[in-house]
């Protein structure tokens, strides 16, 4: 007597069909067991062995999900994933700016300015911390003084070394700051200072390396030589990092102005001096989503060692943290560049918005120089091929500024003040560089990838687009259907058409003018 049907749907393994199959598989073998009902004790059995089979096949399937990129849930998986292929998660990095500290007099001695002066921002909900990078002075006949900051804090750990091979030490402050165990002196033990590399392999037991790896909950593992690849450190080991970073430490103008240290005249007398940045702080990013994940990761394996193509310079400026859009620009894209060289044009991320999405920014200096160097140090181009980085936002490369103004009409009850705030919450999302799990956002792009139906670069934000962006917004009974119902200004006037862009420029919301069209009132 056959105890399975010949043809088994093995798809369907949850507890109502494992449930079924056991009664199935039980008629078959006695037939008088005709009450299925839950009282009897043998149907207790039978929902038992259904629960454990539905657990045992739910980990199964989730084993195997945490396997494959498209599928994985888990961080962890994906740091793992990573290494056999050789990408790793970023984390966070931090944003910096300069700080103007000010007397309210010309000094008549000088005031000193130490490394690492704490500052705070002035968000009442979310303060931040900052603290200066260099050291300044306000000089004798001087106001005041331009001090770089970045939103961070240094923390110092010390353990003991068994002089075991393969020590590793977990820093037990979070989330550690990318890059802050880059510089030479930041390992040290009573055999002398380590340096960071990416692996050990290569090494001689002479030379003082370590390797650190991230985890989920952004820790940072420390790992030594064993004596044979990389030296076994001796003695007391110090560890300085920093923690912190993120995509909130990125604070307009005139957010950092709270002095949190004592300020003295180089006589060491108090001085009353006051702070601000009259510079947004930018540079500041999240770690890598694990959506970001799933974009970069499989993209890295077409740029293995050195960056060819198009796709390959911007896959790469991507890939460092505080890139949000970046544009490979060629003759082919645009005629004012040089045959064989190229110009990378980087948006940076900029501040997290209501939604979560993120707002364009202008690249810093030292933005631009970490992906000059990702690409010249680690994937070189060929030889033949020069390029330059550019920051969209610059002067010479602006951003194209798009002003709206648009004349709505409300739905009964609705205020003004809500809804005109909701219309420009949906500009900034729909003008977003990013969305909020850290991917492109697809409404906007660089002129040279927005192409019509057959290819050719149009470079076009569809005017539609913004009206359907402004439409959608509760409380809004209808957008004005005259002349003055939705303009776009973007240089050449107030205009009802779609934004045109160059090549190389990205869209960015400049201003947005909102006009109840019933009362002729301001929103």
């Amino acid at each position: 007597m056959t105890l399975l049907p010949r043809s088994l749907d093995y798809s369907a393994r949850d507890f109502d069909a494992l449930h079924l199959r056991l009664q199935g598989l039980i008629r078959s073998v006695f037939p008088d067991w005709t009450d299925f009902s839950t009282a009897n004790f043998g149907n207790i059995l039978l929902e038992l062995f259904a629960h454990v089979g539905d657990v045992l096949n739910y980990y199964q399937d989730s084993q195997a999900a945490e396997a494959f990129w498209p599928t994985l849930q888990q961080r962890i998986s994906a740091i793992r994933l990573g290494r056999l292929i050789g990408f790793s998660l970023r984390g966070a990095s931090a944003s910096s700016t300069p700080v103007t500290f000010s007397l309210p007099f010309v000094a008549a001695k000088k005031v000193i300015i130490p490394v690492g002066t704490r500052l705070r921002s002035t968000d009442p909900e979310d303060p931040l911390s900052f603290r200066t990078t260099e050291y300044k002075e306000i000089a004798i006949g001087q106001q005041s003084v331009a001090v770089d900051v970045e939103q961070a804090e240094t923390r110092s750990e010390t353990f003991i070394s068994s002089s075991e091979p393969n020590q590793d030490f977990t820093l037990k402050h979070t989330p550690f700051l990318d890059g802050s165990l880059d510089a030479s002196g930041q390992v040290t033990a009573d055999d002398g200072i380590y340096l960071r590399v990416d692996t050990l392999l290569g090494y001689k037991s002479t030379d003082r390396v370590f390797v650190v790896s991230v985890d989920q909950l952004d820790r940072a593992l420390i790992q030594f030589g064993n004596g044979v690849t990389g030296s076994i450190p001796h003695g007391e080991v110090v560890v300085n990092y920093k923690i912190g970073g993120g995509l909130k430490g990125n604070v307009e103008v005139d957010h950092i102005t709270i002095v949190e240290d004592a300020i003295f005249y180089s006589d060491s007398q108090p001085a009353p001096v006051s702070a601000t940045n009259l510079q947004a702080a930018s540079g500041g990013s999240d770690r890598m989503s694990l959506d970001e994940a799933r974009v970069l990761a499989p993209a890295s394996l077409r740029v293995l060692t050195r960056t060819v193509t198009k796709e390959d310079f911007e896959t790469v400026a991507k890939s460092v943290r505080g890139v949000a859009r970046a544009l490979m620009a060629t003759a082919n894209e645009y005629a004012g560049i040089d045959e064989n060289t190229g110009r990378l044009y980087i948006v940076a991320q900029g501040a997290k918005l209501a939604s979560g999405r993120i707002a364009p920014a202008t690249a810093s200096q030292a933005l631009l120089d970490s992906v000059k160097a990702e690409i010249l140090d680690n994937k070189p181009p060929t030889i033949t091929f020069s390029f330059e980085t550019y920051a969209s936002g610059a002067p010479a490369t602006p951003f194209k500024n798009v002003q709206i103004s648009t004349r709505v009409y409300l739905k009964q009850g609705a205020s003004g003040t809500t809804v005109g705030a909701a219309i420009r919450a949906a500009l900034d999302d729909f003008f977003a560089a990013q969305l909020p799990e850290g991917v492109d956002n697809p409404d906007i792009d660089f002129g040279a990838n927005l192409k019509d139906a057959e290819g050719t670069i149009s470079g076009e934000v569809a005017w539609s687009d913004i009206f359907n962006a402004i439409r959608d917004v509760d409380g809004i009974r209808k957008i004005d259907e005259g002349t003055q119902g939705l303009l776009v200004n973007t240089g050449s006037g107030w205009l009802r058409k779609s934004v045109e862009l160059l090549p190389i420029e990205f869209p960015k919301l400049s201003s947005v003018d909102i006009t109840n069209a019933d009362t002729g009132e301001a929103l």
